[in-house]
């Protein structure tokens, strides 16, 4: 039986107006006050906890996960995360630069950096197909110079591997003919990519010609490489394959993850 005030009250005027009395004593009258006032103190709690729940609630940012609709993949909107930014930007301090009248042939360029990354270029001047190694590892090629078509095809590479290029390097460029690499292809069509020892042999089978094209090993430095945080400071509108728009409080994507769209 649940005990308040006014029970205890008239319990009182009850055992007052009895002859003989109810046999109240003040240890029952201090029992039931303290009975009262815990459950008084249990209640304000359990308020308390009410409110601040009711708060977390109206003020934590809502996080909404889409299901896949027709195979799409789902996505989900979390809390703040970190995502990695790395880019490398050529300098203008030259290590090297050199003319190359040499076709056919592997041609080494020893220099020494004084960057952490470097940038290489082949400009050629008659219609060639390039290849570049450093340090012994073939790292990129492709068409040089003006082709068919009226565009000039600068390579221009910059090694990205994180390696520390300070000191002393060998950077090895060598020329072919685009016939050479494009051979019993249609006109036109891309070219791929060679592996190491098939590059080998196609500037070996070439042999040696006259040619025109000009190398530059410049410095390149690490631009940036810290933590990007994601948007949160603004509600979002998420899209779902089916149409439907959700808005969120969630985080935005990081860059490069458009939302699904209509």
């Amino acid at each position: 039986m649940t005990m308040t005030d006014n029970d205890l009250r008239d319990l009182l005027a009850r055992d007052a107006s009895e002859v003989r009395g109810a046999g109240v004593t003040l240890a029952d009258v201090d029992r039931r006050v303290r009975r009262i006032r815990r459950r008084r103190g249990a209640a304000g709690a359990v308020l308390a906890a009410g409110v601040a729940a009711a708060v977390l609630v109206a003020t934590a940012p809502r996080t909404v996960t889409i299901a896949p609709d027709d195979g799409a993949d789902a996505a989900a909107m979390a809390g703040p995360s970190l995502t990695p930014g790395v880019s490398y930007l050529a300098g203008q301090r030259v290590f090297l630069e050199k003319e190359i009248e040499t076709g056919g042939r592997v041609l080494r360029f020893p220099y020494t950096g004084i960057s952490a990354s470097v940038n290489v270029q082949v400009d050629c001047r008659e219609p060639s197909y390039a290849f570049v190694w450093l340090n012994g590892r073939l790292e990129t090629q492709g068409v040089c110079g003006v082709q068919s078509e009226p565009v000039d095809h600068l390579i221009s590479w910059i090694d990205e591997s994180g390696r520390d290029l300070t000191g002393p390097n060998e950077v090895d460029v060598a020329l072919v003919p685009v016939q050479r690499v494009a051979a019993d292809r249609d006109p036109g069509a891309p070219i791929p990519a060679l592996g190491e020892q098939e590059a080998e042999r196609v500037v070996g089978e070439t042999g040696e010609y006259r040619t025109s094209a000009k190398v530059t090993i410049r410095e390149a430095w690490l631009l940036a490489v810290a933590p990007t945080p994601v948007n949160c400071d603004r509600d979002i509108v998420i899209r779902k394959p089916n149409g439907q728009k959700i808005l969120s409080s969630a985080c935005d994507r990081p860059t490069g993850f458009p939302l699904p769209v209509d």
